[in-house]
């Protein structure tokens, strides 16, 4: 009876201690749409005013056709005038767009626009499951694999070497499909598209 009474008492303990957490773990305050929207991204937060952003349309002989875009506040990196960047997205017109760039003499960032015909390649960097992971883990492995090898007998055994190309080749494939460099020609186009 008394072993009733203590585990009831425990239960209800539970309870109450349970119930006191989850009412103070609710927030006090709830936010609005432009605020959840913001805190999603820059291609959410473009949907709360209407705003430009870029979009590059590149038809991939492997895959079709797809868009990227990019918004204000996103990181850009391309090729134009001869240099690479890697900068965000300032501002968007109907034909430039503009970059910050740290200037270290004035000590401050200054605003470099560039017109839509001045690029000549965007690199893109996609995060894909699985793949963009492999492109990195698979030439380590078949580094260490042969490094391995070679402590362990040493000397350099001719039946590792297919497996270790086999690892660094995938690996580079996958870098490949992760981080693709389009030129922009006549099949990928850069252009100025405008959210409502």
């Amino acid at each position: 009876m008394k072993s009733r009474n203590a585990h009831r008492s425990i239960f209800v303990f539970l309870i109450a201690l349970f119930s006191g957490y989850f009412s103070v773990a609710q927030p006090t305050d709830t936010l609005t749409t432009e605020q959840l929207l913001q805190r999603r991204g820059t291609a959410y937060s473009a949907l709360i005013r209407p705003s430009r952003y870029l979009a590059l349309d590149a038809n991939h002989s492997l895959g079709g056709f797809r868009r990227y875009r990019f918004f204000e506040g996103d990181e850009f990196h391309f090729k134009a005038r001869g240099e690479k960047f890697r900068e965000e997205l300032y501002a968007v017109t109907d034909s430039t767009f503009t970059i910050l760039m740290a200037n270290e003499v004035m000590n401050r960032d200054e605003p470099v626009t560039f017109r839509l015909d001045e690029v000549e390649k965007v690199m893109l960097h996609r995060r894909i499951p699985f793949i963009t992971a492999a492109g990195t883990i698979f030439p380590l492995a078949g580094g260490v694999y042969l490094i391995a090898d070679v402590v362990n007998n040493r000397q350099l055994n001719a039946n590792v070497l297919p497996v270790t190309g086999a690892f660094i080749l995938s690996g580079l494939l996958f870098h490949w499909m992760s981080n693709p460099h389009v030129r922009i020609n006549k099949n990928h186009r850069l252009k100025v598209l405008r959210t409502y």
